[in-house]
C-alpha cells in the first residue's frame, strides 16, 4: 500500500526473507511457483517484495528465481485440456499418504541418526586433539 514506511530495517527485513525463501525447507513453496493458475497471489507477493527491494544481492536472487516462473500457457499440455478434473481427483485419491509421510518420516529419521553420527565423530576427534 501507498503508506508503507521502508526503514533500513525493514528493508533488511525483507532481505531476510529472500534468503530464507532460497533456503531448502522452503522447496515446496519454490515448487509451487510453477503452479502459476493456482498460485497467483504467490507471484504477486514476490514481485511486490522485489519492488520493494534496492539492487542488491537480495533484488538479483529474487529477481532470478521469478524469472524462473514459467508462463501458464507454456505449462499446458495436450493431456492436461482433455482431462477433466474428476480424473484427477480419482488419481489423487489412490494415494497412500499414510504410507508416503510414514516414508517421509523414516528417511527423515535416517538423516538425523547420520547426523548425529557425525557430530559424535566430530566430537571424538575434538577429545583427541586436545587431549
Amino acid at each position: 500500500s501507498g503508506d508503507l514506511e521502508v526503514t533500513v530495517d525493514f528493508l533488511t527485513e525483507v532481505d531476510k526473507l529472500v534468503q530464507l525463501i532460497e533456503c531448502p525447507i522452503f522447496t515446496y513453496l519454490r515448487l509451487q511457483l510453477l503452479d502459476v493458475k493456482n498460485n497467483p497471489y504467490l507471484i504477486k507477493a514476490l514481485y511486490g517484495l522485489l519492488m520493494l527491494l534496492p539492487q542488491s544481492s537480495a533484488f538479483q536472487l529474487l529477481s532470478h528465481r521469478l524469472q524462473c516462473v514459467p508462463n501458464p500457457e507454456l505449462m499446458q499440455t495436450a493431456d492436461s485440456t482433455k482431462a477433466s478434473a474428476g480424473f484427477k481427483r480419482t488419481t489423487a485419491s489412490n494415494i497412500d499418504y499414510t504410507e508416503l509421510l510414514q516414508h517421509f518420516e523414516k528417511v527423515q529419521n535416517k538423516h538425523l541418526e547420520a547426523r548425529h553420527q557425525r557430530a559424535g565423530r566430530a566430537e571424538q576427534l575434538e577429545r583427541r586433539v586436545v587431549l
